[in-house]
């Protein structure tokens, strides 16, 4: 799915599965169909927050690192975002001292829709330059990149960030032809559907920077991708795979029309 507006709108999360509309369910969209599985992200940011701040899990800490397999964000998304538990504070900053209030007790994973998430290999490999583009950080992301200090190269869960790949097959090549450092160009930048979601301002990515500790990959508010440190205040989408036993039962993907699963 790619370009400025494709039909790729799903309802997801949902109160009631069989009655789903724009009042009962969360809208995401779909990123594509990998290694059998559909991938989708949520229609929004769930907050503004560090990709890791240790405080988050041992509040005697202020360290961090890009190693996402440890990382507070992942931990947020797959404990307390996954499960809606109770709202969170959580810290970002160099020193944890700037807070947000992450309301996953409204805005989690509801129970009806947990078994619907499949937990998957989400691969960890990285790559120390943007100046790519995205058929080249695609094969790094998932075999020709390198980690950090002997991290893992992988990691099984069931919720993630988009891989900077995606964001780059998001845009329409027909019309953006640039390097994922170079999507800052007024084409591409209107030609990615997914831009507005990750980043209306800054949003983050799920790689990390191979040649840093402490640097991961994110898209900067121009449009463009880049790295920055990880305890840096950025947006985060929460993206997962749909059980490979779902269908879909109508819809057409649309915007007024979304597809509905098939419970």
């Amino acid at each position: 799915y790619y370009g400025s507006s494709p039909n790729n709108y799903i309802y997801f999360n949902c109160d009631d599965y069989t009655n789903q509309t724009s009042s009962t369910c969360e809208t995401w969209r779909i990123i594509g169909v990998f290694e059998g599985k559909v991938k989708i992200m949520r229609g929004s940011q769930i907050g503004s927050l560090a990709w890791d701040q240790d405080k988050n899990i041992d509040s005697s800490k202020t360290t961090y690192d890009n190693d996402w397999s440890t990382s507070s964000l992942q931990v947020l998304l797959n404990t307390s975002y996954l499960n809606r538990t109770a709202n969170v504070t959580y810290y970002s900053g160099s020193r944890g001292t700037t807070t947000t209030i992450v309301s996953t007790s409204t805005i989690g994973i509801k129970d009806s829709t947990k078994n619907m998430i499949s937990e998957s290999m989400w691969y960890l490999r990285g790559y120390n330059r943007s100046s790519v583009y995205s058929d080249q950080i695609y094969e790094y992301e998932r075999t020709k990149g390198s980690v950090y200090s002997g991290r893992p190269t992988s990691w099984k869960g069931k919720i993630a960030l988009a891989y900077p790949s995606d964001y780059g097959y998001a845009a329409d090549f027909g019309k953006c032809q640039k390097q994922l450092s170079g999507y800052n160009d007024s084409t591409c930048t209107s030609n990615n559907w997914m831009k507005t979601i990750i980043a209306p301002n800054y949003g983050w990515l799920l790689t990390p920077n191979s040649s840093y500790s402490y640097y991961a990959w994110n898209v900067f508010s121009s449009s463009y991708v880049t790295y920055n440190v990880a305890w840096y205040v950025y947006g985060a989408v929460p993206v997962l795979s749909l059980s490979s036993k779902l269908g879909i039962e109508s819809g057409d993907g649309s915007s007024s029309n979304p597809y509905r699963l098939s419970v």
